[in-house]
């Protein structure tokens, strides 16, 4: 199981993420959604979850 989190100002490479699969996770850090590269990261976190990778929102408060 590999694991990739997508931070405000880090990510894993776009080819890595689409990459991802059956028995991955993907996790999105509150803020994500303001890289200037998001949608890029939307499409290939949308590949990855129709090639059977989990996704979660972690919330800070949370942690």
């Amino acid at each position: 199981m590999a694991v990739s989190i997508i931070y405000p100002d880090a990510a894993p490479a776009l080819g890595d993420v689409r990459a991802l699969g059956e028995r991955d996770l993907i996790i999105i850090a509150t803020g994500s959604r303001e890289r200037p590269d998001w949608p890029r990261y939307m499409d290939a976190v949308g590949v990855a979850v129709t090639r059977g990778a989990r996704l979660i929102h972690a919330d800070e408060e949370a942690s």
